[in-house]
Order: C-alpha cells, then sequence, then structure tokens
C-alpha cells in the first residue's frame, strides 16, 4: 500500500492546496512545509479547537483516494468517506460524520475529523487522543503529526522508537517509517535490511513508503527513489513530477501536467495507468487509483472482489442480495445490479421498475403495471414468470413464487413447491426457502407448506412481515416489532436480538445469517459471521437485504453499503463515476540508467 505524505492540513488555520494546479503545487510543497513550521509556532494552549481544514469543497465528487491492503476509501466533497473493496474486519464500514482526511491500512482505516480527531475502524489499535493535523497508516500501524509539529505512531510495527523534535509530515511502513524535516531532509527509522531507511541528502517535497523500499520527491521535481531494487522499483523515470506514491511491487507519480507513469510490477495491469489528467493517485497491492479534476475516482488493475469499483454514490430505494449477486432499484426506477453475472443475473433489462428481488443466478423485477420480467438462470423456467398482474415475487434456486394482485400464489419452474389445497388467495406477502414457503395472510396469521405440499406449523398471533432461509428455518416480525424464529437453530439463528424492528431479512445457502432493521435504521445481523456478513457498519439505514454470505442496506441519503463475502463483487455497489480500466496492457519496465 502507498504511504504518501502531502495534502498539509495544520494549526490554529488552514493551509490547503486544493484547487491549485499539479505544477504549482510542486513549486509550492516545500515552501508550505516551512509555513507549518511557522503556524505551529503561532498556537497555543488557549487557543480555540481548529478546523483543521476548509469545509470540502462543493460538488458531487471525492477530494482525495486512500489504497489499503484490499480495500480502499476515498473522501468525499462533503466530508464523508466511502469505502469499497475487502470488508472482513470492518475495514471498508466507515462511520458516519465530517472528515478532512482518510488514511487505509492493512485491515484498518483511520479518518481525521474537523477538530483534529482520530477516529479508526477495521482491525487495528486504537489511536491517540488529541489534535493532529496528518495521518498515515501502515500494515498494521499508523503514525499521526499532532498540531505541535511532533510524531506520534502506535500499534504493531517495526519502526523503532520514533524520533524527537518537529516534523512537517509523517509516513507509516510495514517495518519501517519516515518523517519530512523542516528543513526537507527525510529522516527514518525502523528495519534498513534494503536500505529503504537510509535516504539520499538533499531537499525532499514528500515521501512514500513501500515495505522494502522508499521514494521521495525532491523539490526540483525529480523522484528518487531507494532500497530493494526488485522489479526495478528503485529507477523511476526522469522528469518532473507533482507527487509520488509507492506500494508493495509497484509505484506510480503525477507529473506536472496531471499525466500518470507508473512502474515495478505489472502482472495485472497495476503499472498502466489509463490516458488523462489526474490530480491525485494512490497505489495498493495488484490495483492503483487515481482522482481525476472532476472528482471521479477511476482505477486499475485487480478487480478480484470488486476492487476497482469505486463507492456507490447512486440513489437508490430499494435493495436485493442474491447467492453472489445483489441488485438495486433506483430513485429514477431503473434497476442496477452488480457481482456475479455467469447466467446473466446481474445485468437487468432497461426501463422502470417497481420493485426488484435477487436470487441464485436469477433476479425479477416488477414493471409498474405489475407484471413480472426476470432474467438469469433459466433452465428450469424459474426465469420465465406466467402473465397477468403481480404485487411482489420471491425467487428460489430452481423455482419462483409470485403474489397476485388479488391475493393468490402462483409458482413456476422445475421442483416447484406443491401448493396446499387449502391455500386461498387472501395473502398480503410471501416469503420462499429451498424447501418450504410461507405466506401473510391479510389478518396478520402465516401459514406454511413445505415441499410436499404439507402444512408446516407456524407461530400463533399476528405478523407483520416474514422472512424465509434454508432447511426449513423462518423468522417473522411480529406486530409489535419483535422477531421470532423457528426451524433449525444452526449458527444461533434461533436467538435474534431483542428490541423494536421494522424490517427482516434471513439468508439463502450455507451464509447462515439474517439482519433485521431497528426502528431507529440501526441493522442488527446474527448467525454465522465468517465473512463479516453478519457485522453490519454504523449508521442509519432505510432496507436491508441479505444474500448468501454477504448483506446490503440502504442509507438514509439512498447510497448502498454492503459488507461481508466480495468474492465476485457482490458486495461492491456500482459507482456513477466513469467505469474504471480494470485491465490493461503490460507497460514497458523502466529504463536502467
Amino acid at each position: 500500500m502507498g504511504r504518501r505524505i502531502s495534502g498539509w492540513r495544520l494549526g490554529c488555520g488552514t493551509v490547503r492546496a486544493y484547487g491549485v494546479s499539479a505544477a504549482m503545487r510542486l513549486r509550492r510543497r516545500f515552501a508550505v512545509a516551512l509555513l507549518v513550521l511557522g503556524l505551529l509556532a503561532a498556537c497555543s494552549a488557549e487557543a480555540p479547537a481548529p478546523r483543521l481544514a476548509d469545509e470540502p469543497s462543493s460538488g458531487d465528487g471525492f477530494v482525495s483516494v486512500a489504497a489499503g491492503s484490499g480495500h480502499w476509501c476515498g473522501l468525499h466533497s462533503d466530508g464523508s468517506i466511502r469505502c469499497w473493496g475487502h470488508n472482513d474486519a470492518g475495514q471498508a464500514s466507515p462511520p458516519d460524520g465530517e472528515f478532512v482526511t482518510v488514511s487505509a491500512g492493512g485491515s484498518h482505516t483511520c479518518g481525521l475529523h474537523v477538530d483534529g480527531e482520530i477516529e479508526c475502524w477495521g482491525d487495528g489499535y486504537a489511536p491517540p487522543s488529541g489534535r493532529f493535523a496528518s495521518i498515515d497508516m501502515g500494515s498494521s500501524n499508523g503514525c499521526g503529526l499532532r498540531v505541535n509539529g511532533t510524531a506520534d505512531c502506535w500499534g504493531w510495527h517495526h519502526g523503532g522508537s520514533t524520533p524527537g523534535g518537529v516534523f512537517a509530515a509523517v509516513a507509516a511502513g510495514l517495518v519501517h517509517s519516515c518523517g519530512l524535516r523542516a528543513g526537507g531532509q527525510v529522516e527514518c527509522w525502523g528495519r534498513d535490511w534494503d536500505g529503504q531507511a537510509s535516504p539520499p541528502d538533499g531537499e525532499f517535497a514528500s515521501v512514500s513508503l513501500g515495505i522494502d523500499y522508499t521514494c521521495g520527491l525532491r523539490v526540483s521535481g525529480t523522484i528518487d527513489c531507494w532500497g530493494s531494487d526488485e522489479l526495478g522499483l528503485t529507477y523511476p523515470p526522469s522528469g518532473e513530477f507533482a507527487a509520488v506514491d509507492a506500494a508493495t511491487s509497484h509505484a506510480c507519480g503525477l507529473r506536472a501536467d496531471g499525466r500518470l507513469q507508473c512502474w515495478g510490477n505489472n502482472t495485472v495491469g497495476e503499472a498502466s495507468p489509463p490516458d488523462g489528467e489526474f490530480v491525485a493517485v494512490s497505489v495498493g497491492y495488484g490495483l492503483s487509483c487515481g482522482l481525476r479534476p472532476g472528482g471521479e475516482i477511476e482505477c486499475w488493475g485487480d478487480n478480484r472482489g470488486g476492487l476497482a469499483s469505486p463507492a456507490s454514490r447512486d440513489k437508490f430505494t430499494a435493495i436485493g442480495a442474491g447467492s453472489q449477486h445483489s441488485c438495486g432499484l433506483r430513485a429514477d426506477g431503473a434497476i442496477v445490479c452488480w457481482g456475479s453475472d455467469d447466467h446473466g443475473q446481474a445485468s437487468p433489462p432497461g426501463g422502470e421498475f417497481a420493485a426488484v428481488s435477487a436470487g441464485s443466478g436469477l433476479s425479477c423485477g416488477l414493471r409498474s403495471g405489475g407484471a413480472l420480467q426476470c432474467w438469469g438462470r433459466f433452465w428450469d423456467g424459474q426465469a420465465s414468470p406466467p402473465g397477468g398482474e403481480f404485487t411482489s415475487v420471491s425467487l428460489e434456486l430452481y423455482y419462483s413464487c409470485g403474489l397476485r394482485v388479488g391475493g393468490a400464489i402462483e409458482c413456476w419452474g422445475s421442483d416447484t413447491l406443491e401448493l396446499p389445497s387449502r391455500l386461498g388467495s387472501e395473502f398480503v406477502a410471501l416469503d420462499t426457502g429451498q424447501n418450504h414457503a410461507c405466506g401473510l395472510r391479510a389478518d396478520g396469521t402465516l401459514q406454511c407448506w413445505g415441499r410436499n405440499g404439507d402444512d408446516l406449523a407456524a407461530p400463533d398471533g399476528e405478523f407483520a412481515s416474514v422472512s424465509l432461509g434454508d432447511d426449513y428455518y423462518s423468522c417473522g416480525l411480529r406486530i409489535g416489532g419483535t422477531i421470532e424464529c423457528w426451524g433449525a437453530t444452526d449458527h444461533s439463528l434461533a436467538s435474534p436480538p431483542g428490541g423494536a424492528f421494522s424490517a427482516i431479512a434471513v439468508g439463502e445457502g450455507s451464509g447462515g445469517h439474517a439482519c433485521a432493521l431497528q426502528d431507529d435504521g440501526v441493522v442488527r445481523c446474527w448467525g454465522r459471521d465468517d465473512h463479516g456478513q453478519a457485522s453490519p457498519p454504523d449508521g442509519v439505514f432505510t432496507a436491508v437485504a441479505v444474500g448468501s454470505r454477504h448483506s446490503c442496506g440502504v442509507r438514509r441519503d439512498g447510497t448502498v453499503q454492503c459488507w461481508g463475502s466480495d468474492g465476485s463483487g457482490q458486495a461492491s455497489p456500482p459507482s456513477d463515476e466513469p467505469s474504471p480500466t480494470n485491465w490493461a496492457e503490460p507497460a514497458s519496465p523502466p529504463t536502467t540508467p
């Protein structure tokens, strides 16, 4: 992951280069480092708590991007943080609030609030308290620059003791760390087995840390790298640059004219940036992302797990989670799907819809006139609904069932559950499991039946909704908002949380988990959590959907956030930014001088 020292935000006021050209940033960066020290000297203990940065600029875009080890985060212009990629430890589930900086590490991420306090999430060590001007995350550690100019590092690392004195910036790596002194000298500490902690003399404007090598941007605009020479990493291209970022096995530099040039490993195209102008670059393991002048994030390299798919900014009104894909209903009625598309289940038709449902290799949408349209797995007829008007649809592996406008239930596909002879036409809701189905009657009572059409026992009393999993496991939401579950008891599924809820969703397949939406909008999950599918992010949601090993929720602002397994990109909602360049032709290796 790249460790870049840049983006000055200091002291009793703000020093910030937003809005200036890349060339101007290059010429001013060292002067800014000196100005930083002046600001630090002007601060006093009696000074009011500062805002360490101006309010983010207006406009619907990002102002920075940060690379972790398998996850990425962007700081939006409204001060919120959006993350995507691996989320097994919650590192891609940022908290709400307004931030001025974000930095991503191994399985953790930290953000700097406008008041200078650090907040971290994921699997990491608690940061120190106090007011900071900048932060930088390493693999299992972090370093921050306090407003008085001293460096403070925390977590597990081989970085040695942090030197005293005043710095202009500081960066954290896996086995070494570096700081930039006021005179532009780079000082490093920690492991030095390949010379990565032995910087050359001279004045630098910024420094970025790989694992066993380091790159620095000189005041003149040239890049100088030192440490391990594997893959030509210590032989950067010549010429003038405005920024540099180094990762495990490749690095990228931002030219003064906004073009990107990368070097090092290029196995999956991570060192082959797209054409055009950028204002920032951040590189991680096998993947690179750049920030366009308009605030769009564009990524290239390894897109396994949807890593090259920046966080969603689309506005959704409903969400459906299938086995390895997800679909959302946008505010304009269009359906957008992401994740596995091996059967075409993530390729919805155009037009306006009123509802969407995602199953195992199959998706269906309800048109505004009540007609059903399905796409994906067709071989058993489960994607060929009958004509007529429906109000909802529920999908399973081999069959589908729909609720007609008059309250009757109709099913289709191979291995369809045989409907009981006593099944009436007064239902208001329906859900299906692999081996059973349940209908909610107008009076709030449930009727459930199994594969042979026999009635299955359901609890007495009134319910507001019902959701079914596999192996005859079911959960119902009572009229009063409490949850009652029955059937299989694996992974503590039959012990839902207490409290008042407004919605419930039970997962399918081997995921073995369920989630519910509290009255206050907080999502609570229970059951198996081996992929993080039962560890929802904080914040307020308006809807929740559960797949096999992942879950998704719709935020109050209409954006979608997912958590859990992302092996097919099912937990990486699409971005409204331009499609990233995922795979590029290998670049020519840098010329050795």
